[in-house]
């Protein structure tokens, strides 16, 4: 391996590391930083003075090991969901979710109609818009100290149940590989979709208490994080098998590790171990890499499409999960703090963009569009939740029970 490569990957940690510290000072989550530095280090910065970067913008190790983060980072997002936050706040989660999706989608089939985007590059942009980031929405609520709240479990019930929606949508529309789409196409990934949970559930099934078993009996927390991979790997090669993006295995071998090892002694080594390498080394390339394809000059020529789509992204979503949080018994400002949330994009977004990029699903210039979108929505997701949430404890919106410790009126979230 040449020595370049190696400075290139250094830089790129050691930027996305940085970056993502300084944007978290101002209560931020480290993906802003991450897509930061993609940007600082891509062509029309750092690039534009200089030619040595030039081979990490094409290098294939790079971009093998971002390949890498996406199964990682998918391993890690299925261990995030709460099977029990989901049913909790199922009803609510459901009506905020729904008419979250359905207004920001609806308006931007007809806004993208109108900027001339046709066929699968539509929906997929209509989609990307309608979504909102789980991954990044636990991180911030976490970070908040609200997570345990009844406002935290509306958003993130309403965001788990979006995003599988989005999985099974996005599974629909890159099955084919960028091919013509055909009703028969849609009914074959379906059912693909469909029958891969089926399996996957009797798989789990019967293969849960031989994995409880094993991680019951491993000693050391790298063994069981072997064992982590090792499952990863085996639902993602099933997935591909099934017609399927190798994500979503990826995905559904956290959701079984999370139910099956939530409480055993090696399982807090595993989730930390896991969380180090995906969070600290690969995911961080991914997210990199993702802002180094910005290209603003795409973004600067369809200036008018970038601030449509990212209107309806943020004011939609707001819109739609503000008046649903309202008909669901949430006051005022605890509905406008969820749909603040709910706007934020971020992290599977992005995974999917760069995946309909390679498939040819959409172009570079949607691509950076869309980029830049959730960098956006990102940045400005937490700060509007914090001032609506504050407003919401001082009204008594949020009922004292709701409220932890660290958000009594005298003592809010700090702004």
């Amino acid at each position: 391996m040449e020595l370049t490569l190696l400075v290139y990957v250094l830089l790129i940690i050691a930027f996305a590391r940085m970056l993502g510290e300084v944007v978290s000072r101002f209560d931020e989550p480290p993906i802003v930083g991450e897509l930061l530095a993609g940007i600082v280090l891509g062509p029309f910065l750092l690039g534009a003075a200089t030619d040595w970067f030039d081979e990490m913008y094409t290098s294939q190790f790079i971009k093998d090991l971002a390949d890498l983060g996406i199964l990682f980072f998918m391993l890690y997002v299925g261990m995030e969901f709460s099977s029990k936050t989901l049913v909790s706040h199922m009803k609510r989660g459901v009506v905020v979710a729904a008419a979250g999706v359905a207004l920001p989608f609806a308006l931007f089939l007809v806004v993208g109609s109108a900027f001339g985007l046709e066929g699968r590059g539509l929906l997929f942009a209509s989609v990307a818009v309608s979504v909102t980031a789980l991954p990044v929405t636990i991180r911030v609520l976490k970070d908040l100290e609200v997570l345990e709240t009844r406002t935290s479990g509306v958003i993130v019930s309403a965001s788990l149940i979006t995003d599988l929606g989005l999985l099974f949508a996005m599974a629909m529309v890159l099955g084919d590989n960028g091919g013509s789409s055909t009703t028969e196409d849609a009914i074959f990934i379906g059912t693909g979709f469909a029958l891969f949970f089926v399996l996957a559930f009797l798989v789990g099934k019967y293969l849960a208490p031989f994995v409880y078993s094993l991680l019951k009996r491993m000693r050391t927390g790298e063994a069981a994080f072997a064992l982590a991979i090792i499952l990863a790997i085996g639902f993602a090669v099933l997935a591909e098998r099934m017609g399927l993006p190798t994500f979503i295995g990826a995905f559904v071998a956290g959701l079984l590790l999370r139910e099956t090892g939530k409480g055993l002694r090696t399982w807090a080594r595993v989730e930390g171990i896991l969380s180090g390498v995906t969070l600290g080394f690969l995911a961080p390339i991914f997210f990199v890499l993702i802002g180094l394809s910005v290209d603003f000059g795409a973004v600067a020529d369809s200036i008018w499409l970038f601030v449509s789509l990212t209107a309806v992204a943020l004011l939609a979503k707001v819109a739609g999960s503000y008046l649903s949080a309202r008909a669901t018994g949430s006051g005022k400002n605890e509905a406008v703090a969820i749909g603040s949330m709910m706007m934020g994009k971020g992290a599977m977004e992005l995974v999917f963009a760069q995946l309909a990029l390679d498939a040819g699903l959409i172009d570079g210039d949607l691509f950076s569009i869309l980029v830049l979108m959730a960098f956006v929505s990102t940045l400005l997701a937490p700060l509007l939740f914090k001032h609506f949430y504050n407003r919401a404890v001082l009204n008594d919106e949020v009922e004292h029970a709701e409220r932890p410790p660290s958000v009594e009126p005298e003592m809010l979230l700090e702004l």
